[in-house]
């Protein structure tokens, strides 16, 4: 009988009752031949989603199966069995991390690399539970200071949560750039984006770090910037002897680690659980793609996962759910869609789906909302959430089904590699041992993946922003002479253009000119401090579009010129509140663009412009007219920093923005501050989230309940 038989029997209960002897025999003997184990594996799944059906003394069989293809977190450890069998499940169980865990044989083994002290750069499914190795080797106390560096602010704050729960009494953990460390004697774990990894000044000591989703050191990934970023906070970490664990999925290849690295590459492809996927070969315009994702999303009866191209194509397709398959109110998301029809125009189409149980996540939904969403997705409250690539880059859930609904990301289709990642959501260990994989339009071409560390493979290609911050043992002989060209070529200090490493040095040099021009003509404009005034904004506004920017995101934004920059900027610093802000920027909207694209528009602008591209780009005109200033000997330069910093936090107070990234809206915080008074920074406003009686405050049910769920998240000892 040959596998694909084996699958066709165990999809029919009829077929697996009759074949049943047959099946185990024949997974028995792929199971004892190394060459077919694997097979054997996803077969052995399968038949665990049959376990309650099979009658008394195949349950034993089948656990002697699981242990046989290495699955170890599935052994029924209740019953009884002989020494040897006992040593093996006890040489897989997992110490201090809690709640009893079993490895499987793949963690075993990189555990195993990893506390003997070698580099280990793994490649694995999605479900195949790399975290929980993570949190094993922190178990174990052998490194005092250890950094995991994650892609997105929202994983941040799930990786927090979850070493929180295992290992919160006994490691301090930081995640925010105001948080100092405590010099307390305890191992230290720090969750940083790449950015704030850079940022900090107490990582000289760290001994271990993991880079989680690994394969964004490549080049070829969309974000040149962040890419960099990664790459340079990697090797600042190695080449201090810190030991390292990469991890991501479905790479065949690593290249451009430095010889001196010494690692070991484990790919596998090593699964917990089986996927059937189904491709339905649908045609990407017309309504058939847009009725079968209905009717799927009316039929599948576990949590569903739908993943779009794009927060337009979720809107819609969110929309086309919700009526379709005729949805009515819905009493478990009842408290949290009025919040935020309260506190966003009703209109959004967010509003609109959660009303009916359905769940948008996107980038331009605010992140304590997008938390809120997972949660409520994991607890049942929601059946179907709709995402956008937030499904591979920030949501870390449990669904039994996926359905991909476009083949591209943005406009572009996706590689093999971006369909897998996708895939592999569906399913998840001890949950739903069987994941089903909907491919509404046709199949994507199977290929490898490959990733390149540019470091390691310097050429006249390499971005000269990541050579600006490399120490010059580091440099090749090609990139030495670029950087010497671009130092020779230029009116600006080196040490500036380093530290401007973001802007390309010809966009600096025109920056340079365009300054020098203004302090001959009005030095005021530019030798400010603290806030500017109107002019002044306008000023620097001008020198960000024409000269740093070049509209290269603003345009995205819908600014197209300084004064349009200088008047938003305006508008935000003088609303009360962010729903004024949105309200001014619906009702400006042209007449072909929606309300809920104005205030997605709106949102986007906020989160990934104000707070987090504008402090880097004033801060770059900032150290070019200090530069020109002290050069010329006009006197004081100004110092663009304070601005730069109220803007990261969006113009509030920078304690109270931060509790954005545990859950807290804003809109919360801002009534918590005023039963608290001042909140200075993030700690403090934990700290006073954990102790008030929040019957003492006038909160709305669903502003009761984020709170809650942020509190239980907590380390107990930090904020008790």
């Amino acid at each position: 009988m040959d596998p694909d038989l084996i699958r066709a029997c165990l999809a029919d209960p009829d077929e697996l009752a009759a074949q049943r002897f047959t099946i185990f025999r024949e997974v028995a003997r792929l199971a004892n031949d190394e060459r077919t184990v694997a097979t054997a594996r996803e077969l052995v799944i399968r038949l665990l989603a049959h376990k309650a059906t099979l009658p008394e003394g195949y349950d034993a069989l089948l656990d002697a199966l699981v242990r046989e293809v290495g699955l170890f977190p599935y052994v029924d450890h209740a019953k009884g069995r002989d020494l040897e069998d006992q040593i093996l499940v006890e040489a897989h169980r997992v110490h201090g991390v809690g709640e009893e865990r079993f490895f499987h044989s793949l963690q075993l083994s990189v555990f195993q690399e990893l506390v003997a002290g070698r580099n280990v750069v793994l490649s694995a499914p999605t479900s195949v539970g790399k975290s929980l190795v993570i949190d094993a080797v922190l178990a174990t106390r052998r490194h005092k200071r250890a950094v995991i560096v994650v892609p997105t602010i929202a994983l941040i704050d799930e990786t927090r949560r979850r070493i929180a729960s295992t290992l919160g009494q006994s490691h301090d953990i930081i995640t925010h750039p105001s948080q100092a460390r405590l010099e307390d004697g305890r191992p230290t774990v720090y969750v940083l984006t790449q950015e704030r990894a850079l940022g900090r000044k107490d990582l000289g000591d760290v001994d271990f770090f993991v880079i989680d989703e690994f394969y964004k050191l490549d080049l070829r990934e969309e974000d040149d910037e962040r890419t960099v970023d990664l790459n340079l906070c990697f090797h600042r970490l190695a080449r201090q002897g810190a030991q390292f664990y990469l991890i991501g999925p479905n790479i065949s290849s690593v290249g451009g680690l430095a010889a001196d690295y010494r690692h070991v590459f484990i790919p596998s492809d090593f699964t917990t659980v089986a996927l059937d996927i189904h491709h339905f070969n649908l045609r990407q315009r017309g309504e058939e793609r847009v009725e079968k994702m209905v009717e799927l999303c009316g039929t599948l009866a576990g949590p569903t996962l739908v993943y779009c191209q794009s927060p337009r194509s979720a809107r819609d397709a969110a929309k086309h759910v919700y009526v379709g398959c005729d949805l009515g109110t819905c009493d478990a998301t009842r408290d949290a869609a009025n919040w935020l029809a309260h506190h966003y125009p009703p209109e959004w189409e967010v509003v609109q789906a959660l009303r009916r149980g359905v769940g948008i996540h996107h980038g331009n939904v605010p992140r304590a909302i997008q938390q809120y969403m997972v949660r409520a997705f994991e607890q049942g409250k929601i059946k179907i959430l709709v995402c956008t690539s937030t499904i591979i880059e920030g949501v870390n859930t449990v669904a039994e089904n996926v359905v991909i609904f476009d083949r591209r990301r943005n406009a572009k289709t996706i590689d093999d590699f971006t369909f897998r990642n996708i895939a592999g959501r569906a399913g998840r260990m001890n949950r739903y041992f069987v994941g089903k994989v909907f491919v509404l339009e046709e199949a994507v071409e199977p290929g490898d993946h490959t990733v390149d560390l540019p470091v390691g493979r310097q050429d006249a290609a390499t971005p000269l922003s990541l050579l600006l911050d490399l120490p010059e043992d580091s440099l090749s002989e090609v990139s030495r002479d670029r950087l010497a060209g671009a130092f020779d070529g230029s009116m600006l200090d080196a040490a500036t253009i380093r530290a401007n490493r973001y802007v390309p040095v010809e966009r600096q040099d025109a920056a340079c000119a365009a300054v020098a021009e203004i302090l001959d003509r009005d030095p005021s404009l530019l030798r400010w401090r603290g806030v500017p005034s109107s002019p002044q904004l306008r000023t620097v506004c001008d020198l960000i579009y024409d000269h740093i920017d070049r509209g290269n995101s603003l345009r995205r934004h819908g600014i197209f010129a300084g004064d349009q920059l200088q008047a938003a900027l305006t508008a935000l610093i003088a609303a009360d509140d962010l729903r004024k802000f949105i309200d001014r920027r619906v009702r400006e909207r042209r007449d072909d663009v929606g309300i809920s694209e104005a205030v997605e528009s709106a949102l986007s602008f906020l989160r990934n412009y104000v707070g987090y591209a504008f402090g880097r780009q004033l801060m770059a005109v900032s150290r070019i007219q200090s530069d020109v200033v002290l050069r010329r000997g006009r006197g004081a330069p100004g110092d663009y920093g304070l601005f730069a910093a109220q803007a990261d936090s969006l113009f509030m107070p920078a304690g109270l923005f931060a509790l954005d990234e545990y859950g807290v809206p804003a809109e919360i915080a801002l009534k918590l501050m005023r039963a608290w008074g001042r909140i200075d920074d993030v700690d403090q406003g934990l700290r006073m989230l954990a102790g008030t009686d929040l019957n003492a405050i006038d909160l709305q049910p669903f502003e009761r309940e984020l709170l809650l769920a942020v509190r239980t998240s907590l380390p107990s000892r930090a904020y008790s």
